[in-house]
């Protein structure tokens, strides 16, 4: 088996191990641009009819939030648009954003909107989200008989001009954007771009978040107006992506653990499944980009604090032989950690393969001339 193809089976594994960690959640995430292509390129299948629905209906029909169908239907646009000329009749969010900002503004006007710039900075914090602006503030100036088509402009118009007349706070939808922008890059398996993504969208996040928002559900449902898994799931893919991130951009990964570290600072109401596992990321990442004590300090100060939970053990014998290691001091000690967590013995054995594991470093260690049975009783 080559290099390549082992690294990738073990990130699967490790992805798979992750993953039963979680909270028994349901598993809702923001479309990835992997998902949003497979429904545009099968629209027929919704039943959705751009240029009778426009957005809202297929906001309707997904059952997602109207700013995440507007980005899935520029995908449907981009697929169908050429032989369904009736789409045109659509305002994607590639269409508006397009457009300049006097060209915003007089359309609006068209529709009987006037546009104060000065109100629009004022009043849209409070708001938080553009599309509620729009539909709160602006929709009703609109004539009675303005068709789905405005509906959807208006909406898309506030996001625009809150992102270029007050990018600070960001609207709700710029936050989804750079959300679903570091789904993209994930769904392409490019972890650095991704991990930049949402360093990007935490940056944007953090400064919104009270102190008293100590979960990622309060914290989701609050500022982002996204289902309670959302940003738990976001965390923690995040931070997974971090440790692979980290092996490729030193300076990436310095500033991924500091986020890591805001984020768990942020959210201690969360359960220890969700916590422990951000922890040990964070060890690795910081191991791997040279902060060698301080990595094993924390994951020695996780197996003193969670001595029958297998995750910190795991880490930090990963850490000291990973595979193909030939270091055999570096083995027995990996061998040794892992015994004593089998001697707890931890609860988790079976969930991190613990015994598979212990056999693997000791097929290792003899591989390099080690005495494997003498090792694990270190």
């Amino acid at each position: 088996m080559s290099k390549n193809h082992v690294a990738a089976a073990r990130r699967a594994k490790r992805k798979h191990e992750k993953e039963q960690k979680r909270k028994k959640r349901p598993p809702h995430k923001p479309l990835g641009v992997s998902t949003r292509r497979a429904v545009a390129t099968s629209a027929p299948t919704l039943r959705w009819q751009p240029e009778i629905q426009g957005i809202e209906g297929l906001a309707a029909l997904a059952q997602i939030p109207f700013y995440e169908a507007a980005r899935m239907a520029d995908g449907v646009a981009r697929a169908h648009g050429a032989s369904r000329p009736l789409f045109h009749a659509v305002w994607t969010r590639e269409r508006v954003c397009a457009l300049e900002t006097s060209a915003l503004v007089a359309r609006l006007e068209q529709l009987g909107i006037r546009v104060d710039h000065d109100r629009f900075i004022a009043e849209t914090p409070r708001f938080g989200s553009a599309v509620r602006w729009a539909r709160e503030t602006w929709l009703p100036l609109a004539p009675p008989q303005a068709d789905v088509h405005a509906r959807d402009f208006v909406a898309l118009a506030a996001c625009e001009l809150w992102r270029r007349w007050r990018p600070e706070p960001p609207s709700q939808e710029s936050l989804h954007e750079l959300l679903l922008l570091g789904e993209d890059h994930a769904d392409r398996h490019d972890d650095v771009a991704a991990t930049e993504r949402r360093i990007r969208f935490w940056t944007c996040l953090r400064p919104l978040l009270m102190p008293e928002l100590r979960t990622t559900s309060a914290a989701g449902e609050q500022l982002l107006g996204v289902d309670a898994s959302v940003l738990f799931n976001w965390a923690s893919d995040f931070s997974m992506a971090a440790t692979y991130a980290a092996t490729q951009d030193a300076a990436l990964g310095r500033r991924a653990a500091e986020v890591q570290g805001e984020i768990l600072t942020q959210f201690t109401a969360e359960a220890d499944s969700w916590r422990l596992p951000l922890v040990c990321d964070r060890a690795e990442v910081l191991y791997v980009t040279g902060e060698r004590t301080e990595a094993e300090r924390i994951l020695r100060e996780q197996i003193e604090t969670h001595p029958t939970s297998a995750g910190a053990y795991v880490t930090l014998a990963e850490l000291w032989a990973p595979h193909g290691s030939k270091d055999r001091e570096a083995i027995t000690r990996s061998l040794a950690l892992l015994a004593q967590a089998s001697a707890r013995p931890v609860e988790d054995a079976a969930d991190w393969d613990l015994a598979a594991r212990i056999k693997a470093l000791r097929a290792q260690l003899r591989a390099c001339g080690g005495d494997a049975r003498k090792s694990a009783t270190v």
